[in-house]
């Protein structure tokens, strides 16, 4: 415990002297490197979190996070009892053509029951939810969708739907008619090419078998959709398939998190550049201190303090830029849109105009920031290593000669 405490008051006067010259100069940049590198890394990564579960939750409120067919009627208590399933309910899922003023869009068309259309409150919710519950042979359109078919404003005009359904002749198309309830913005794909209507209207129309009837699942997270895809097919037999999102999107968010992954190592480069300065100055210190170590080895100090020394006093300087770093990080990160938007002031130019998105999103993930944490200090603790254990070796007579 003693030689605990030697070693850290030795390493605590080699740290605050300021008598180290170019040794000391190279420290500090260290440091500053290490913050800027920690700071960099953890509102990079935040950002994109925050992005990819803002783009993630506006998709998948549209989209199922898992459809089946089920001949008569499924297990419905079996699944909603199963931990991570929040609700199951009919579902129809078709393709159309809609037309209005010359105007051609190419959808997707999804129609629920009246009784369920609440529970998709991101999609349907106001005038357009309760316009399409108390109006038969309604329908509510993308924002974008209906501002490509003229459409904006305009509740309660016609749309056309192009159709197409199978019969003896083989595929004929045929056009429905509806009326526009309302439209929905998630600033995301669906926009542009979903149209949701009632059920109970595809099937009085005989349209059921123009697409896909069945079930839709609903979950608590729908990143578990992998996880509770067993337990989901097990409730519902081998011979039903159901296709969950990842099915879909899943490529895409396999495609962000992969950026994400080689996002976090270039930028780790960055806290690796500032642990080799680590390196050099600690070199220099242990140079420059030859005379001490010699004087510190024949007055009986072991190996191990002196190792302590040096280590302690360059890891003390790696830790420090790691946790001002991390706390420049995460506040900078939780403030994202307020510091960009300052300058964006003083640049006079946007980074998100044109996008989707209406500010900066941030969101900080512990598992993420931990992973920054062992990162700097693991790269940091090898690089103070070397020159501790140099310092160790250094011969007593040739450093009391050399001085």
């Amino acid at each position: 415990m003693a030689e605990i405490r030697t070693a850290l008051w030795i390493a605590g006067r080699y740290l605050l002297a300021r008598s180290h010259g170019y040794a000391t100069f190279i420290n500090w940049v260290s440091f500053v490197g290490l913050v800027l590198g920690v700071l960099i890394l953890t509102v990079v990564l935040s950002i994109m979190n925050g992005f990819d579960r803002e783009m993630t939750g506006r998709i998948l409120s549209a989209v199922p996070h898992g459809f089946f067919q089920y001949d008569g009627d499924p297990p419905l208590a079996e699944l909603q009892a199963i931990e991570g399933v929040s609700s199951v309910m009919r579902l129809f899922q078709g393709e159309a053509m809609a037309t209005r003023y010359g105007g051609v869009a190419f959808i997707g068309l999804a129609a629920v029951d009246v009784a369920d259309a609440h529970r998709l409150p991101r999609v349907l919710s106001g005038q357009a939810l309760d316009n399409l519950v108390s109006t038969p042979d309604s329908l509510v359109l993308g924002a974008a969708l209906a501002r490509d078919l003229q459409l904006e404003g305009k509740v309660g005009d016609t749309v056309r739907l192009m159709i197409p359904v199978a019969s003896a002749a083989g595929v004929r198309a045929r056009i429905e008619r509806f009326t526009l309830a309302g439209t929905f913005e998630l600033r995301a794909q669906p926009d542009a090419a979903l149209a949701i209507a009632r059920r109970e209207d595809i099937v009085q129309r005989g349209l059921a078998d123009a697409g896909l009837d069945g079930w839709r699942l609903q979950l608590d997270d729908p990143l578990d959709a992998v996880r509770l895809a067993e337990q989901i097919g097990g409730v519902l037999g081998s011979g039903v398939a159901v296709r969950f999102w990842t099915d879909e999107y899943g490529e895409l968010f396999r495609a962000v998190a992969i950026e994400k992954a080689i996002m976090f190592a270039l930028l780790a480069l960055i806290v690796a550049i500032a642990s080799l300065n680590i390196v050099s100055g600690q070199a220099m210190l242990v140079n420059d201190k030859r005379g001490d170590i010699a004087m510190l080895a024949t007055m009986g100090a072991s190996r191990r303090l002196l190792v302590g020394v040096f280590f302690l006093q360059g890891f003390s300087v790696a830790a420090l830029g790691v946790a001002v770093g991390l706390a420049f990080g995460i506040a900078v990160a939780a403030n994202a849109n307020a510091v960009v938007s300052f300058f964006e002031g003083l640049l006079g130019a946007s980074v998100i105009e044109g996008t989707y998105f209406d500010r900066i999103h941030s969101h900080l993930v512990w598992p993420d920031i931990l992973a920054i944490v062992g990162v700097a200090l693991g790269l940091s603790l090898v690089a103070v290593l070397r020159p501790a254990f140099k310092a160790a070796a250094e011969n007593p007579a040739e450093a009391l000669h050399a001085s």
